[in-house]
């Protein structure tokens, strides 16, 4: 492959690198959008509802690897967050 042509093949993967991110800023934005109207209009029981089950509907279809990349990042984040909540809880009883 000779150099003008591998340039202009980084920079096509770089444009559409772009181009992915610039869509998935403006979904994420239309997403919190809808999101926090349901959450607002619903409040947290219906959200957790909706989340859990959209959890459970990913799992049921994704291969093995990915379900178990998401389950780990899953605990990750419960992790971070309970670790959160009792320092600012005992922060607070201090």
């Amino acid at each position: 492959m000779d150099n003008d042509l591998q340039v202009s093949l980084a920079n096509n993967a770089k444009e559409w690198l772009a181009l992915s991110l610039s869509i998935s800023s403006a979904e994420k934005l239309a997403f919190s959008n809808i999101h926090d109207g349901f959450f607002a209009t619903y409040g947290a029981g219906f959200m957790a509802h909706v989340y859990r089950s959209t959890f459970e509907q990913a799992l049921q279809s994704m291969p093995d690897v990915e379900r178990n990349k998401l389950l780990a990042t899953f605990q990750q984040v419960m992790d971070q967050a309970i670790d959160q909540h009792y320092a600012a809880t005992h922060a607070h009883t201090r």
